[in-house]
């Protein structure tokens, strides 16, 4: 039974009450959160503690691309689901009209940082939406559980050569987001509360941020480690039936981590047998249901496996680490990886860059286009045929990039049969760019484009 002490209310505004609940179970702290109309009456039950793998804290010098216990989380809430009994529940683009609604400047309004009350009054507008990481929990009805109206955006904060605290165009992720939010019907957070709440948390977190070392960053050495930022955007209010939530919730937490891939080179699958999306599908923003198509084909890769004729077949003694995707209407052009773009340069040294309506535009990929066209290479954004890729006359350097993955060079594709291997000394381009990308991010070059923001 929960003491009253234990209950915290807090009022978000007129019509409704959010009810924070801190309850301790088996010495671990859940925190729950529940919208509820304040015309309900009665106790608030208690989260349901379920069993889950505990978190390490991290060891800076033995890091995984995982998850690890931090300090602080940061929580912001919108809701549309406590009006009056004769008022229509909206929908968020019937509100805003259609045209406003998918433009790139609307952003919706009615977000509210949690506040924490452990904090005076005064201290409120500094300290509010930060809470110590824990649990929340969720209606077994929370739409996000049943229909995925949900996205998230990995971001990235890092020591760097002037011992200062950066991110990396943060505004990009808050734009993508936006953009993701405008076709899966959720509220738009604005890029300036995006921002603030990334730079928040980062902070809060600050002792979990790897030290910067040089020699992580240099190619030859390269062994990056950093914080990785992830924030999340669901609908987590209680439906019933395939409609837009009516209460959202935007959180963002923080793990440190190591390469998500080895940093000398992975192998590649390219799988023709399974696609990660098709026209007019999600494929272009980041929403979470694209994700999970691609964990039986990677599974299956990382045990030297194809599917062939609706079987696996073994085509390698040696995994793969992950699969590269091609369209789903022609099964030929190259798209992109399940987390990461693909990019390629040619032997006459043009960065190719694959194009289809069914690609998520990466915020590091367009980095490199414009680092590329800033040293003069010629940049080709176009349909990129899968026999070209395999060509060694054509084709001289291959990487995948993104958030996690930064650039990591391929050392070998497998198709249909064929592997066609890349010769780790050609990577010259690949080189060069990881030497400029990485060199404005940890402020060991000038930023002549903007993209560092300092926060501490």
């Amino acid at each position: 039974m929960l003491r009253k002490r234990d209950l915290l209310r807090i009022r978000l505004d007129s019509r409704l009450f959010w009810k924070l609940t801190i309850a301790i179970f088996r010495r671990r702290i859940m925190i729950s959160i529940v919208a509820t109309p304040k015309t309900v009456k009665g106790s608030i039950p208690p989260a349901i503690p379920l069993p889950f793998r505990s978190l390490e804290r991290p060891d800076f010098q033995n890091l995984r691309f995982d998850i690890y216990q931090t300090n602080k989380l940061y929580l912001a809430c919108h809701q549309t689901s406590d009006l009056g009994k004769n008022e229509q529940w909206p929908e968020p683009c019937f509100r805003a009209g259609w045209e406003k609604y998918y433009s790139d400047e609307y952003a919706e309004t009615g977000w509210e940082a949690v506040p924490d009350p452990d904090f005076p009054l005064d201290e409120q507008k500094e300290r509010s939406g930060l809470f110590d990481l824990a649990n929340l929990s969720l209606h077994p009805a929370a739409c996000a559980l049943h229909y995925a109206p949900a996205t998230f955006e990995g971001a990235k904060a890092m020591i760097s050569a002037k011992d200062r605290v950066v991110l990396f165009r943060p505004e990009m992720n808050a734009k993508r987001m936006q953009k993701t939010a405008g076709r899966l019907l959720l509220p738009k957070v604005p890029v300036d509360l995006f921002v603030e709440a990334v730079t928040k948390t980062v902070l809060a977190n600050r002792e979990f941020i790897p030290p910067f070392r040089r020699e992580n960053w240099v190619w030859e050495t390269r062994d990056p480690r950093c914080m990785y930022v992830r924030p999340l955007l669901f609908g987590h209010g209680p439906e019933l039936g395939v409609k837009p939530a009516k209460d959202h919730l935007f959180m963002i937490f923080t793990s440190p981590v190591h390469v998500y891939w080895p940093a000398n080179g992975i192998r590649i699958l390219v799988t023709s047998q399974f696609h990660r999306a098709a026209p007019g599908g999600i494929g272009s923003v980041k929403a979470i249901g694209n994700y999970v198509s691609g964990l039986l084909p990677s599974a299956l890769a990382k045990r030297g496996y194809d599917w062939v004729d609706g079987r696996p077949v073994k085509v390698s003694d040696e995994p793969f680490h992950d699969v590269l995707y091609l369209d789903a209407v022609h099964n030929r052009y190259v798209e992109e990886f399940a987390g990461a773009n693909f990019v390629a340069i040619t032997t006459g040294g043009a960065m190719v860059v694959p194009k289809s309506d069914s690609i998520l535009p990466g915020n590091t990929c367009d980095s490199l286009i414009k680092l590329a066209e800033s040293e003069g290479w010629r940049v080709e954004i176009r349909p990129l045929p899968v026999e070209e890729i395999l060509d060694e006359k054509r084709i001289a350097e291959a990487f995948c990039t993104g958030n996690a993955a930064i650039i990591t060079p391929i050392n070998e594709l497998y198709y249909q049969g064929r592997f066609r291997p890349f010769r780790p000394e050609k990577n010259v381009k690949t080189q060069r760019l990881w030497d400029l990308f990485v060199g404005i991010q940890l402020q060991m070059l000038d930023d002549p484009f903007g993209w560092v923001k300092e926060i501490g």
